[in-house]
């Protein structure tokens, strides 16, 4: 399913092409009609004064559209946000894939260079040996979308080290300006900001503005980063530090500034603890009774497939992690349990390179190697058997701390055994099984531990059924 360009790109294509109903020579004597296109116009329909409507015209530019994000999905292979999608779909729209394909960009690009894509953009600026000025806006508005961050789309966490469930949403900046609250970028080592960049070349994963700087700065202001002088690159020291606070907090210690580390340092920032003055501690590990219930900690991660950051990636052959990515999410979650720097997104680029898919089902022990090195490997396993005897083997792997993938059924399909993939990270106090569903955003089962999170009470799909379990532990 080829990625549908974003509106904020869609209008800057509409503003630079504008609309001609009849058809004409553009710049460079190439047969051009409505929104740029050229696929099914001649000469000809130039002589002959064609014309078409702004309906027809939107059309074929949605259509044109497809062909250009093709190629920007076959030829970039890091993971993309919508605008820096959409700037891109628009660059090849108005090029050609078979430039982006030999650019310097792609070439950058596809090495974490983020931040080089504007100027390398801005080279592109000439058409019949002579450089438009309006190539030039163009290329300045499709570097400036690339640059432009999402929104955060968060959700509440439920607890931190005993602070009560609330919602706090990261956007107040709690604390002053913390512009990397704000963003779904995800700070980890090898980030660095416009502070660092001079500075540490070995750096590769550009992110805007002062987002490590700031970042670093909360972090010592918390009491973590005793041994890091912010300097906006995401070093060794650096990591050390943010694991030291997933730690007091009760997360994965994945060294990954994620949603949830956030949402933590934010709350911190919110009621002035530190690591001299934390929250009441709540519980120990390794499962954690919150309100009756036994869930897994530190707090599994939940992924949803529609995130926008990976939803459009094509999985497998021909499908989409938003359709048909329930298990390469599953296995992101756990990996990231495990300490792993994973996400569908990251995941679905290591398989694609690895030949991780037979169609569009995952191969197991392919991605259980997803950044695996010795101390961190893991074994795949699964079991069938009664509803009733995986539902008891659920709950003790719970109280062993352990996630479990669970295949379930919702009665769609008659002639398939299951439907979905979830994830098994709690048990309640009767016995239910409470679940990670990657099929939602409200799917956490920390956040949203009511019945829509509980396998065997959800109404989602009309209920599910467990039919099969597959786990990944420790080797």
């Amino acid at each position: 399913m080829v990625r549908q360009i974003n509106q904020a790109g869609l209008n800057l294509i509409k503003d630079f092409e504008g609309f001609r109903a009849d058809a004409y020579l553009d710049a460079v004597g190439i047969p051009t009609i409505g929104y740029g296109h050229t696929g099914t116009v001649s000469k000809q329909d130039v002589v002959n004064g064609r014309t078409i409507t702004m309906a027809e015209a939107e059309h074929f530019l949605r259509e044109d559209l497809t062909v250009a994000g093709a190629g920007v999905d076959r030829h970039i292979s890091v993971l993309l946000n919508e605008n820096q999608f959409a700037a891109l779909t628009s660059f090849t729209f108005n090029l050609g894939t078979g430039n982006l394909q030999s650019s310097t960009l792609r070439r950058r690009l596809n090495n974490s260079d983020y931040g080089a894509v504007p100027s390398e953009m801005a080279r592109w600026v000439k058409a019949g040996g002579k450089t438009l000025a309006g190539l030039v806006r163009r290329r300045g508005a499709e570097g400036d979308l690339f640059m432009t961050p999402m929104a955060a789309q968060l959700e509440a966490e439920p607890i931190f080290r005993g602070l009560p469930i609330e919602a706090i949403d990261v956007t107040t900046d709690p604390g002053g300006e913390q512009s990397y609250l704000k963003d779904v970028v995800e700070l980890r080592h090898g980030s660095v900001d416009d502070n660092g960049d001079t500075a540490y070349v070995s750096l590769i994963q550009n992110v805007p503005d002062a987002y490590v700087l700031d970042m670093q700065k909360d972090i010592r202001s918390l009491g973590f980063g005793s041994g890091i002088s912010p300097d906006g690159a995401f070093g060794d020291n650096t990591g050390a530090a943010v694991k030291k606070f997933q730690k007091a907090v009760k997360l994965v210690q994945s060294g990954v500034v994620d949603q949830p580390t956030k949402q933590a340092m934010a709350l911190w920032l919110k009621h002035g603890y530190t690591k001299s003055n934390p929250p009441e501690t709540i519980g120990d590990l390794p499962a954690t009774a919150i309100a009756g219930n036994l869930l897994i900690s530190p707090r599994v991660p939940h992924f949803s497939q529609g995130d926008q950051r990976w939803a459009s990636r094509v999985l497998g052959r021909s499908s989409s992690i938003k359709r048909q990515g329930c298990a390469i999410t599953c296995v992101a979650m756990i990996l990231r349990f495990y300490g792993r720097d994973a996400d569908p997104g990251t995941l679905d680029v290591f398989l694609d390179g690895e030949g991780g898919y037979m169609g569009n089902s995952v191969m197991w022990n392919i991605a259980g190697r997803f950044r695996q090195d010795k101390s961190n490997k893991l074994k795949y396993s699964s079991k069938t058997g009664s509803e009733q005897k995986l539902r008891k083997f659920l709950q003790e792997r719970v109280e062993k701390n352990l996630p479990t993938m669970v295949r379930v059924d919702y009665g769609k399909d008659s002639d398939i055994t299951y439907n979905h993939f979830v994830l098994c990270v709690g048990a309640t106090a009767e016995g239910g099984i409470i679940m990670n569903d990657p099929a939602t955003r409200l799917g956490d089962g920390y956040a949203n531990s009511g019945q829509e999170n509980v396998i065997e009470k959800t109404t989602r799909k009309n209920g599910y059924k467990i039919v099969r379990v597959d786990y990944y532990d420790p080797a």
